[in-house]
């Protein structure tokens, strides 16, 4: 079958993005007392809601990061999440203490393959979002006061030049990001006896070599588990504890390098129409500076001082070098393992879908709806719903990029702004009220409501961009269940 991805049924087995999902799960995470010390990282996140066996629909994810100013260094750890009424020694295996030096700064960061991922317990440090409208799967504990001790503070190494002579992308490079950029984190956990949860530590791997590797999927692991190594790029890891080599990537580290170096064309930064950013009340969406800037806060990104300086219309612009960089490296990337074969048959078939579906309508970035033109990639799948070939239109991507293509102008949905797009039937208010007092959670998941059934997305907002926290239809989970390499 071969189609140009505006939204159909077979969209929605496609991207597996712009669709309900009856089976969305909206978790609760018990932050423990005192998360930001060593006792506290070492004591298990209890969530309630969802089953945390259920990796590939219901999974969450910790990830902090131990700055020591003492020595400039990082670490990251990965404290365990557990079932409500988990036992340990049963359930879970006990997990190990980090080490927090005194005067060490601590950042946590959540990551979820939930609906939304909300935060109680603990949370005076930790930020969900609005107080009637948490961001969905991502949240912090005390990570914007990381990101302003960490940032040039530390020895941040180059992300080098790729085989064709570019600079390696990070996670705020326009040819990389998708429709909520810097989101969920590289924690992976063991699924021990399919029923035994434990952190993925050299011991516990070595202890079960049979035990299941498994991941909450992110721009983050996209980026150095596929696209970077497929350039030619390796991504800047520290020492972890939890990770089973003894160091790591993560979220902290990846914006921390994006900070320092800049891709040549600018910084992709969480714009207004980032779907964890905006506010949708059963299907009004309404833009919110307020809540761009609260992210933005909590990845160490600069604050906007106006709409225009988030605005999802110049977002959308520069996002158009997506679509060219992929056709540019479909050789490379067609001879690349996709990150999930039950979604695409290579890495370009799936960054192509990818890239398709945060290009397209609310509640995705509305780029199409935006300039007034068709979605510049045509896919071909299978009968499973399987990408198995793409073709990019990269003249509209490139006149997008030029300007020569400007908002409206393609003859379609005529705008003056990108503040006042639709879509079907979602219409988009701005708000411009100041940055907001950190939300200490202690309300219960908002649920995002689908807008209308062609253009709502599977579990929240959700886009196909990562290959495991956005594959949530009931597609099998290679990317989340990572078996372990021999």
């Amino acid at each position: 079958m071969v189609f140009a991805p505006s939204i159909s049924p077979k969209a929605c087995v496609l991207f597996l993005a712009i669709c309900w999902s009856t089976q969305a799960q909206n978790c609760i995470l018990t932050v423990p007392p005192n998360p930001l010390t060593a006792k506290g990282l070492a004591t298990p996140y209890v969530v309630s809601g969802c089953n945390q066996i259920d990796f590939e629909n219901e999974g969450s994810f910790v990830e902090a990061v131990i700055y020591n100013p003492a020595n400039h260094q990082l670490s990251v750890y990965h404290p365990l999440v557990v079932n409500e009424g988990s036992v340990q020694g049963t359930d879970y295996i006990q997990p190990i203490k980090p080490t927090v030096a005194s005067g060490a700064t601590v950042g946590i960061w959540f990551g979820s393959n939930a609906l939304t991922l909300t935060l109680t317990g603990a949370t005076n440090n930790c930020v969900n979002g609005l107080e009637n409208s948490i961001f969905g799967q991502f949240a912090h504990c005390n990570g914007d006061v990381f990101m302003k001790a960490a940032a040039g503070s530390i020895g941040v190494p180059s992300p080098g030049q790729a085989a064709d002579g570019t600079q390696c992308p990070t996670t705020r490079d326009f040819r990389v990001v998708d429709m909520d950029q810097s989101d969920n984190v590289d924690t992976t956990y063991l699924l021990i006896n399919g029923k035994v949860l434990a952190q993925n530590t050299a011991e516990n791997n070595k202890a079960n070599p049979d035990a299941e590797v498994l991941s909450n999927g992110s721009d983050n692991a996209l980026i150095n588990d596929f696209i970077a190594p497929a350039l030619g790029c390796s991504p800047w890891q520290v020492q972890s504890p939890t990770a089973p080599g003894g160091i790591s990537s993560s979220l902290a580290t990846n914006e921390l390098q994006a900070n320092s170096f800049p891709p040549r064309n600018g910084p992709a930064l969480v714009p207004l129409n980032d779907d964890f950013a905006y506010i949708n009340n059963n299907g009004m969406i309404t833009q919110s500076l307020q809540k761009t800037n609260l992210y933005r806060a909590g990845v160490g990104q600069p604050l906007a001082n106006n709409m225009a300086n988030a605005s999802g219309t110049t977002y959308c612009k520069n996002f158009a070098a997506s679509g060219v960089f992929i056709a540019n490296n479909q050789d490379n990337f067609a001879n690349k393992a996709s990150p999930m074969t039950a979604v695409a048959t290579n890495l370009y078939t799936f960054l192509a879908q990818r890239f398709a579906a945060a290009f397209g309508p609310l509640p995705a970035l509305g780029c199409t709806t935006i300039f007034g033109v068709d979605n510049p990639v045509t896919l071909t799948t299978d009968g499973n719903g399987v990408v198995t070939a793409a073709v990019i239109n990269t003249k509209t991507c490139n006149n997008i990029l030029r300007g020569q293509i400007q908002p409206g102008s393609g003859g379609k949905n005529q705008l003056s702004s990108d503040i006042q797009v639709q879509s079907v039937t979602t219409s988009i208010i701005t708000q411009t009220s100041s940055l907001a007092a950190k939300f200490h959670t202690s309300v219960k998941p908002t649920h995002r409501m689908r807008t209308s059934p062609s253009t709502s997305k599977s579990r929240r907002a959700v886009k196909t961009s990562e290959p495991a926290r956005h594959i949530r239809s009931g597609v099998p989970g290679e990317w989340r269940r990572r078996h372990r390499l021999s």
